[in-house]
């Protein structure tokens, strides 16, 4: 496993117990799932789930009609993942690992779908691992991935707050160090679809979602999820949702 892999799984080990606690019941992951699994209607054969985490979208897709594989750089989110699919009726389909996403062990053109939510933004670099969704889809297969949008008021914003506490911080003696040993890397959504592109991966449809604002979330995240269900309704496939939606989800087809 790369560097970068080791320290998101890591990571991902650490926060597990709470994240498998809270992250289904979040708007923002709520309304990421809706639109993926509407992307991926009409749609059949095997899926690839890169970053599963606790196998959160493996059920959905296994009722759909997929054989689903699940690979995520976390060795307990695996653990969680296997321990919540054991009973399921159709756990025979779905299986799930340990792996790097920049290189997984499949063969190429294996995959008629890939799932990548919230994985992108932990590598410095996108191009690596889009390469390795290209290499496992076949021809005429699909991707649908989320990606936080760089552009989103709502990561200017808290971006601005961000480097405001870490001067107050350096000004008291108290360097500012990522707990995480790595900083994350949103998308540009245009520049990620040049990129998508590029490599082979035309965009069929994308969508945004979580329009959020910082200051109104911490100081009302009632108000804010309020909001943010009405702005989706209204401007997730508008051009405006470019600059409010915090999240991106973009669905591509491998032409070559």
């Amino acid at each position: 496993m790369t560097e970068q892999g080791s320290r998101v799984g890591s990571y991902f080990d650490a926060e597990a117990p709470e994240y498998v606690g809270q992250r289904e019941r979040q708007p923002s992951f709520v309304a990421q799932k809706r639109f993926v699994l509407e992307m991926l209607e009409g749609v059949g054969g095997r899926a690839l789930d890169i970053g599963c985490g606790p196998a959160m979208m493996e059920e959905a897709l296994l009722e759909r009609g997929f054989e689903v594989w699940g690979v995520d750089a976390s060795t307990r989110m695996i653990a969680f993942a296997r321990e919540r699919m054991a009973a399921h009726r159709m756990a025979a389909r779905c299986h799930l690992s340990v792996g790097d996403a920049e290189q997984l062990d499949f063969a190429e053109g294996f995959f008629d779908v890939i799932v990548c939510m919230g994985v992108l933004e932990y590598f410095p670099s996108h191009e690596r691992l889009i390469g390795e969704m290209h290499r496992l889809l076949r021809r005429g297969g699909i991707a649908v991935l989320t990606v936080p949008n760089r552009a989103a008021a709502y990561r200017v914003e808290r971006v601005a707050f961000d480097a405001l506490r870490d001067a107050a911080k350096r000004l008291a003696g108290r360097p500012p160090a990522s707990p995480a040993g790595f900083t994350t890397n949103p998308c540009l959504p245009w520049q990620l679809d040049r990129q998508l592109e590029c490599t082979g991966l035309s965009k069929v449809e994308s969508r945004f979602c979580n329009f959020i604002f910082y200051s109104l979330h911490e100081l009302h995240s009632g108000a804010s999820d309020a909001l943010n269900r009405r702005l989706t309704r209204i401007l997730s496939d508008s051009a405006l949702g470019a600059l409010l939606g915090s999240q991106y989800v973009v669905k591509v087809q491998k032409t070559r």
